[in-house]
């Protein structure tokens, strides 16, 4: 169609957005979890040494006793002198509060470094406690900010 010299028809219209709020809240808190797993020193990572079922994998039974250090992500228990490691940000689920789908973890028996928070990686070096059938634990020596 030809347009007549002079005269515009170029016309703005107003678009409603087709992301809700709470879908775009959601994204966002979801952000840290794409962070990198974290990845334990000579090759070990938390994941090795916990099985599906959430106890001691062949590998850390094998290991038991010895010590290891490992890098992950920080996150409180309600217990004093203790807390857990995961592979990824244990950052809280904004619609139930709970800590899930954060990789596999394992819980450290020391305190935590003072500066320690849900989104930053930490190191932990202590020995291994680890009987087939049970939750491996570590018993720390050190734990520190990474």
């Amino acid at each position: 169609m030809k347009q007549p010299a002079g005269r515009s028809t170029f016309r703005c219209d107003a678009i409603a957005p087709t992301l809700g709020r709470r879908h775009l809240l959601l994204a966002l808190a979801a952000l840290p979890l794409l962070a990198r797993r974290a990845r334990a020193e000579q090759g070990l990572k938390i994941g090795t040494l916990v099985d599906a079922q959430g106890h001691a994998s062949a590998q850390a039974v094998a290991a038991n006793g010895q010590s290891i250090t490992l890098r992950g992500y920080y996150a409180p228990t309600t217990a004093d002198g203790r807390f857990d490691l995961y592979e990824g940000p244990a950052a809280p689920c904004q619609l139930c509060g709970m800590i899930h789908d954060a990789g596999t973890n394992i819980s450290v028996e020391a305190e935590a470094p003072a500066d320690a928070a849900m989104t930053k990686m930490i190191e932990v070096t202590g020995r291994l406690a680890a009987t087939a059938g049970e939750p491996p634990r570590l018993i720390a020596a050190t734990a520190s900010v990474a």
